[in-house]
């Protein structure tokens, strides 16, 4: 069974260093390669005004700080270029498919996974997840901001599902 390891994006900065909430994910991901080396890495994070408005694509400085830290570049597969949590589970589709890979490790920030389990467990049925949260290094009431955020971005990814299933 081949397992990809699928670290979602995060934030960048105007010159393209990693927002913490990016580099906790990363951090999180590299512990998880290195206990299983024979993972193939997938980054996600292309272009967006929320989240990244450089001229590279944010799964391109994730996958350079994954790097830095020691997964060797052999390991990665393509970035998928998405722009939201249910692109990403649209856009690594073929890529998993493509690898014949059947299982995935997602990897995204506590106050994310919930959403990322629902999104990927809709658009990939087939595929068999692992979850993962990274610990994000923020005051309770940024994070609390952010746990707010998911409550309504969920409401939204229900009414992408329900397009997806009745298309």
């Amino acid at each position: 069974m081949k397992t990809a390891l699928i670290v979602l994006g995060g934030p960048n900065n105007n010159d393209g260093s990693l927002s913490v909430i990016a580099k906790s994910r990363c951090q999180r991901a590299y512990q998880i390669y290195q206990a299983n080396p024979s993972v193939k890495v997938l980054c996600t994070g292309g272009f967006g005004a929320h989240f990244n408005t450089t001229n590279h694509a944010h799964g391109e400085y994730t996958k350079s700080y994954l790097i830095e830290l020691g997964i060797p570049e052999s390991a990665f597969l393509p970035v998928a270029l998405s722009r939201f949590t249910f692109e990403d589970a649209l856009l690594t589709k073929p890529i998993l498919i493509a690898e014949h890979i059947t299982e995935a490790i997602l990897v995204s920030s506590e106050f994310h996974i919930a959403r990322v389990h629902y999104v990927f467990s809709h658009v990939q049925p087939n595929l068999e997840l692992t979850l993962v949260s990274a610990k994000t290094p923020l005051s309770e009431i940024k994070l609390a901001q952010l746990y707010a955020h998911e409550r309504q971005a969920m409401q939204r990814e229900e009414a992408n599902v329900l397009k997806l299933l009745s298309a």
